[in-house]
């Protein structure tokens, strides 16, 4: 009597299974749950004892597991706590819109002026197979060096959102515009 009711319960479920197969006559097998296998070494979670369940990925050995993250207000917050949020990367003013469209602009920059620098050790180097001047290695070799001086400045500014940043910032114009007034312009 009980396989009777089964059968006539999975009937409609059974129906679509022979349509989609195209008219099979015999029964899937049943589909039972399993008890998960904890892994070696591994403690049981809870909830694993019931059937179907299974560990989440979180509590599996093989996966370092996430740091807590901490908040504090800000009254709590002082000169040790600003330093080591430095040290791990976390910077305490996001900057302004100015501060960033300036950075941005001092960053192209410092990036022009290592693309002439580059742009003239090219020029040279086909002045030299021509058997001409070309523009000279002392030309080259300031260029070189302000650019270089540019984009670590540069790089400095990008990671200080303070006023050091800021007087970096404004080192890399001197060391652009420097090099543009003259070797260009004067």
């Amino acid at each position: 009597m009980t396989d009777q009711r089964n059968d006539d319960m999975d009937m409609p479920r059974r129906a679509q299974q022979e349509a989609v197969r195209g008219g099979a006559r015999h029964r899937p097998a049943p589909q039972t749950l399993r008890r998960p296998r904890p892994a070696a070494g591994s403690r049981p979670v809870e909830g694993a004892e019931q059937p179907g369940t299974v560990p989440s990925r979180s509590e599996s050995p093989t996966r370092p597991r996430r740091q807590r993250v901490e908040w504090r207000d800000e009254d709590e917050f002082d000169a040790d706590d600003a330093e080591a949020a430095a040290v791990r990367g976390h910077r305490g003013a996001a900057g302004t819109r100015i501060g960033t469209w300036f950075r941005g602009l001092t960053g192209s920059l410092a990036l022009g002026l290592l693309l002439v620098a580059l742009a003239l050790i090219g020029v040279q180097v086909w002045a030299t197979r021509q058997g001409q001047d070309g523009p000279g290695t002392t030309m080259i070799v300031s260029h070189a060096v302000a650019a270089v001086l540019a984009l670590v400045l540069q790089r400095f500014a990008d990671r200080n959102r303070d006023r050091r940043g800021a007087a970096a910032l404004l080192a890399v114009l001197v060391a652009v515009f420097g090099t543009l007034w003259f070797w260009w312009w004067a």
